[in-house]
């Protein structure tokens, strides 16, 4: 009788393979490479803040590229699967590359990144491998937070300049579905000053867009002065923006922006499919209001925790 010597082979080949298959797919190593300028004290925060957070996962491998040393030569060597790009000057470098490997962009600005990808918001088809997880918060939440600090502002000003003007479309069509208008104004860094004493003039609040064509540090103060003579409120974009002068906002920390995008890639590693639009907006945020602002227009609202609850409740209910 012959004996097959091959076949307890065969048969753990077959085992093998039929427990590889097995494997989670979170288990599978992902080599992540962090693009940052460690001169900024901003991006090495939210770079410690994500590092902490992936190195949970041991099949994660972290690399870190200076802005300075990115190269197709440096990426090649690292052979990253996915790119975190935390500095908004490294942008139209990984643009111009043409890299194929799916990068994130972090702590960027919707009108700051067009100014880079003219296609966005939606640039799946030409730019499918670059996602950006922006400040800006979503329309819906900002327009649901005037909402609840008065069923009276019903008509908003917006400021937009050429940068930014591309945001109105989709933030008209949320104002529709919830009955309110918007009340559009073009303007440019020159003329914003004339530009907001106008729209103080014709609208019950300012909704303020993230474009620092228009609100920077050397308009805003007389943007507050302006509208605040008219008696009109401004919905700001950044902590700073709202204890200068702004009524109120919802503005998400490091800590929820860092949170977002490594939940994200977690996220990712067990679905393995792309995201599905070119924008990502913040998960997670918080509610700041300016109460004496709110007392001198005479104004009265929930507080900030419970004004939060609202919104987060909302959005969990859509």
């Amino acid at each position: 009788m012959l004996i097959n010597t091959h076949q307890p082979r065969k048969f753990y080949s077959v085992y093998l393979a039929v427990a590889l298959l097995l494997i989670p797919i979170p288990l599978l190593a992902q080599n992540l490479a962090i693009i940052s300028d460690n001169a900024s004290h901003y991006q090495t925060s939210y770079k410690t803040l994500i590092t902490n957070q992936l190195s949970q996962d041991p099949s994660i491998q972290l690399r870190n590229i200076p802005t300075s040393s990115l190269s197709t030569e440096t990426l090649i060597k690292d052979s990253p699967d996915i790119l975190i790009n935390l500095d908004n000057k490294a942008i139209k470098k990984l643009v111009e590359l043409n890299i194929q490997t799916t990068t994130f962009h972090a702590l960027t600005t919707l009108s700051h990144a067009k100014k880079n990808i003219p296609c966005l918001p939606s640039c799946r088809e030409l730019r499918p491998n670059h996602f950006f997880f922006v400040l800006d918060q979503p329309p819906a939440r900002q327009l649901n937070l005037i909402q609840r600090l008065s069923p009276l502002f019903k008509n908003i000003g917006v400021i937009v300049t050429h940068q930014s003007k591309d945001q109105l479309t989709h933030l008209k069509k949320i104002a529709a579905d919830k009955k309110l208008t918007i009340n559009e104004h073009l303007s440019n860094s020159k003329n914003v000053n004339s530009q907001i004493g106008r729209v103080s003039q014709s609208s019950d609040i300012i909704l303020a867009i993230a474009d620092t064509d228009i609100y920077n540090a050397t308009s805003l103060s007389q943007i507050l002065l302006t509208s605040y003579r008219y008696g009109t409120p401004i919905i700001g974009f950044s902590k700073g923006f709202i204890r200068a002068g702004a009524i109120a906002g919802t503005v998400s920390s490091l800590e929820q922006l860092a949170k977002h995008l490594t939940e994200t890639i977690f996220a990712l590693e067990e679905a393995k499919k792309p995201l599905a639009n070119s924008i990502v907006y913040p998960k997670y945020f918080s509610v700041i209001s300016n109460r004496n602002v709110a007392k001198s227009l005479n104004l009265h609202f929930p507080n900030d925790k419970a004004l939060q609850a609202q919104l987060i409740s909302y959005e969990f209910d859509k």
